[in-house]
């Protein structure tokens, strides 16, 4: 199964956890994954640390009603403020078209047709009259993508244990032990997380949700390894955005990297200079675009936009 890489920014709102759809291929090096941590102890002094070994896809979707028919299965995208259906549901359903757009993802910007969609239900949140982009559903990976215009007020819960994505109305949650809380700064709209380094650079952070291959910047790859990208490089991959467009991606190896009091230990990272750094202004700032190869290894991540905050819960 071809992973996919999530960054739909269509006049991008916020950026925790996710995006709109586009591939990642990760061959011939894959992206590790993290074994169960070990539980910590209350009141141990000890940083929670995940070890990546292997390569994991998980694809979480939310049940979504337009227009009372339905479910259907959507992505969410919280990096997007515009909700995204693919062309064969559109067209199933028959709903007309709406204006063309400039949408701008991962790889670039492209015009877009969109249609209307009447009304869409996601858990007890209705929203009347949107023009959603139409793509096609092979680009897309799923019936539809949920942006922050269907998400700004819920929290939303990765179970990756049970494989289950949830929503309820924004909320504070508990602090517990083994889980993480860590909140960000609004950046033109995103949520940049700023408590973050690696190999002693600090370095931004934006939680993708979409992404299921974590990406960072040229400008940290110059302070990491003082050179730039495809030079040396450990493999080589690709980002192909929702329309199509494809940017390389070069892989390398990053031994531990700390998000907030997350330690991540034996990382592929890929790195390209995505048009979705310049959107966020960190084109000249060593940043990553966190993805679900990290994720999908807690056994649980919430989100709440709202609050704008993400808890990653490793026991």
């Amino acid at each position: 199964m071809t992973p996919r890489y999530g960054w739909l920014c269509a006049f991008v709102a916020f950026a925790l956890a996710g995006s709109a759809s586009a591939q990642a291929v990760a061959d011939p090096v894959q992206a590790p994954a993290v074994a169960p941590p070990a539980a910590t102890p209350p009141g141990a002094d000890q940083t929670p640390d995940m070890k990546l070994m292997r390569s994991v896809s998980s694809r979480l979707t939310l049940a979504v009603s337009i227009d009372g028919q339905g479910p259907y299965d959507f992505l969410i995208d919280t990096g997007s403020d515009r909700t995204v259906i693919s062309r064969e549901l559109a067209t199933a359903l028959k709903l007309a078209p709406g204006p063309v757009v400039h949408m701008q993802e991962s790889t670039g910007e492209d015009l877009v047709q969109t249609v209307h969609i009447p009304q869409l239900q996601v858990g007890t949140r209705t929203l009347a009259d949107i023009d959603a982009p139409a793509v096609a559903a092979a680009d897309l990976g799923a019936a539809g993508m949920l942006g922050v215009d269907a998400l700004r007020d819920l929290h939303i819960v990765m179970d990756f244990k049970t494989m289950r994505l949830s929503s309820s109305p924004s909320h504070w949650e508990p602090d517990s032990p083994g889980t993480i809380v860590v909140r960000g700064k609004n950046r033109l709209g995103a949520l940049i997380l700023v408590d973050a380094e690696i190999r002693g650079i600090p370095v931004l952070v934006v939680v993708d949700s979409g992404a299921e291959l974590t990406v960072g910047n040229s400008a940290l790859l110059r302070l990491l390894l003082g050179r730039p990208a495809d030079a040396n490089a450990i493999g080589q991959g690709a980002v192909t955005g929702v329309t199509g467009r494809v940017v390389p991606v070069s892989l390398e190896y990053i031994p531990t990297a700390h998000i907030g009091g997350l330690e991540i230990h034996d990382m592929t990272l890929g790195f390209a200079d995505l048009p979705v750094f310049e959107r966020f202004g960190l084109s000249r700032q060593p940043a990553i675009l966190l993805g679900m190869d990290v994720m999908s290894h807690c056994r649980k991540v919430s989100v709440d936009i709202h609050r704008r905050e993400a808890t990653f819960e490793l026991n």
